[in-house]
């Protein structure tokens, strides 16, 4: 993996020049996801009261298994960034500090991590993917080796047949 993006923000926060960002950043792998090409990520850093408020899109791609065939998946992700960093504020708050922005040097490559990480979406190869079979834990799609027949029950429309009761007033 390439070397992490720091910057030197002293210009925006002590003279308020805004900055732009446009670059390509590497996102380490996080659980079963793995992101096979650096994140797009383009911000806009500008100073408000004493912090940095950022703002832009991060894209990147994730790769991991579908939720419902366990087939390898890959699919395009968008973030939109809204952010805002305050200096401390002189408290002993655990809570108060970050790992993003640490004096003048904003770890850009940690804020896209958390922010890919934070926003990971439900991995599906398709939106009509059938899933596992019950009966030989096949793949039930197109190509994926279930032979199994359909199994219905009667009265099987898709649908729970457990009625709910009446709730009764106590």
């Amino acid at each position: 993996m390439g070397s992490p993006l720091v910057i030197d923000v002293g210009s925006l926060l002590f003279a308020g020049r805004p900055m732009s960002l446009d670059e390509r950043v590497e996102v380490p792998p996080f659980s079963t996801f793995t992101f096979p090409q650096p994140a797009h990520v383009r911000l806009d850093l500008r100073r408000v009261d004493r912090g940095i408020q950022i703002d832009g899109t991060l894209e990147v791609d994730v790769a991991g298994t579908c939720d419902r065939c366990l087939e390898d998946v890959t699919v395009p992700m968008t973030v939109e960034v809204e952010e805002r960093f305050d200096p401390p504020s002189g408290t002993s708050d655990p809570f108060g500090e970050n790992n993003v922005l640490n004096g003048t040097s904003l770890d850009v490559s940690d804020l896209v991590r958390q922010l890919a990480a934070s926003a990971l979406p439900r991995m599906l190869c398709s939106g009509d993917c059938r899933g596992l079979c019950d009966i030989c834990g096949l793949s039930k799609n197109a190509g994926g080796g279930c032979t199994c027949p359909p199994v219905h029950t009667e009265g099987d429309h898709g649908e729970s047949q457990v009625e709910n009761p009446p709730v009764e007033d106590a």
